[in-house]
């Protein structure tokens, strides 16, 4: 039996055979690092302070900074073949959705990262499912409304992570059972149809009133198209259901 270890895996040679053993993903690199590496890939991004660096779990880490621009930014990165790397990088924090596993909602996060001079007070997160009709092979279906809501406050700090709430990781277990059995084939090739399911958020002023976060939207990104991050629409009352 040989031996050969090298930095993160033990490899095992074993006559014709080779066994490999995977350590642990070894620490995020430092903040300079982080900032030298973004702005390698990504220039636009002009990553200048690291605000954090988040671990989602073992091998996905959220690093909110701030750019030479004042922007409050996102980059997501992920543990591959050794190495951190960016799979993702904003140059806004509006709120997204990181599907960690796709086929999994108990691995999605919201995350986000709102300028300070939106003044917001907290964000309303929401998960609709647009009321449907279709019919089946002469069967009639009728989807009932959905809608449920949670709320984060971001006075203390302007980024964020936030997994699903349990309830509404049921329902979307429950509604992908569903209609994985009715149609086995062609459900897993568009996840979630924007005409049945989606995601928001209503951004609230200081004052507890609605307000447009502008210093928050409509950046630039980058991706190199191995994450799956999903926008979170921004709506207002008239798009929700009250009791």
């Amino acid at each position: 039996m040989e031996f050969n270890r090298v930095r993160d895996s033990c490899f095992i040679f074993i006559s014709n055979y080779i066994l490999v053993y995977f350590s642990k993903p070894v620490s995020i690199p430092t903040n300079e690092q982080l900032v030298e590496e973004m702005n390698s890939i990504f220039p636009e991004a002009a990553a200048s302070v690291i605000q954090d660096t988040i671990s989602v779990d073992e091998h996905h880490v959220l690093v909110p900074f701030i750019s030479d621009k004042g922007d409050y930014s996102l980059s997501y990165w992920i543990w591959q073949r050794h190495k951190w790397r960016i799979v993702s990088i904003d140059t806004k924090g509006s709120p997204m959705l990181w599907k960690i596993d796709r086929n999994d909602p108990s691995s999605f996060y919201s995350v986000w990262n709102i300028h300070p001079e939106d003044q917001l007070s907290s964000i309303q997160f929401y998960l609709i499912r647009d009321r449907g009709y279709q019919i089946t092979e002469g069967i009639e279906n009728y989807y009932p409304k959905v809608q449920v809501d949670t709320n984060v406050s971001v006075q203390e700090k302007s980024y964020g992570v936030l997994r699903l709430p349990n309830d509404w990781i049921a329902f979307i277990d429950a509604y992908m059972k569903v209609e994985t059995a009715k149609q086995p084939d062609s459900f897993f090739n568009g996840f979630f149809p924007e005409q049945y399911m989606s995601f928001g958020w209503i951004p609230y002023h200081q004052a507890n009133k609605e307000t447009f976060p502008e210093r928050s939207v409509n950046g630039s990104g980058y991706s190199n198209g191995k994450v799956e991050l999903e926008h979170v629409m921004i709506l207002d009352q008239e798009d929700i259901e009250l009791p």
